[in-house]
């Protein structure tokens, strides 16, 4: 996702000094504020190259915060947040899209609260395991009322954040009963996942 010459010119590599004696510590900070990596190596190559390498985190989500798209890792750090890194997301219009989140959910404009990084983590993760690359949209709802819309045709209402793992199994046990009838299907209810609902058109 990240571009090699944007990292060089970020990474504030000390150009001219002797391999052996320079500080990489300049360099190490630089590296860090930048949330699309989440780890990173330095090798000193003899006689004058520097080896950055980097792992990347991976982008599970697109969370729309006061009209802007975040994209998020599992973690719930945001990958997309400095302006001077352009992020190449392969396949970025095939990511969940998660609304209903608001700037009070972002902590130092570097992740998103925990609360909502897990809700989303859950729900997103367990669903793309199950279905694959289907449009999914998640709807967080204040965690009051959330729910997950697939493929803009599916609606599942979730309901408040908690007893979400149990939900989710409710859910895909419900899901192989509609399994090619979505399109007659108004909602599945499993805010109460002892009385789950399937309700028809």
């Amino acid at each position: 996702m990240l571009s090699a010459n944007e990292i060089k010119n970020l990474s504030g590599i000390p150009l001219g000094e002797n391999l052996f004696f320079t500080s990489f510590a300049r360099t190490r900070n630089n590296l860090r504020r930048i949330t699309a990596i989440e780890r990173f190596h330095l090798y000193r190559l003899p006689p004058g190259t520097v080896i950055v390498s980097i792992t990347e985190r991976k982008p599970i989500a697109v969370v729309l915060l006061a009209g802007k798209s975040a994209v998020v890792d599992k973690n719930g750090y945001i990958l997309n947040r400095n302006s001077n890194l352009s992020l190449n997301v392969p396949n970025m219009t095939d990511l969940p899209v998660v609304a209903g989140l608001g700037s009070r959910e972002v902590i130092d404009d570097e992740k998103i609260d925990p609360k909502a990084s897990h809700l989303i983590a859950d729900i997103i993760i367990e669903l793309s395991n199950l279905l694959g690359s289907k449009h999914i949209s998640l709807e967080t709802g204040g965690f009051e009322k959330i729910s997950f819309l697939l493929d803009d045709l599916l609606r599942i209402k979730v309901g408040r954040d908690e007893n979400i793992p149990r939900k989710m199994e409710v859910f895909k046990a419900l899901l192989a009963k509609v399994s090619d009838n979505w399109s007659k299907v108004e909602y599945i209810d499993v805010r109460y996942p002892n009385n789950p609902v399937i309700k028809f058109k």
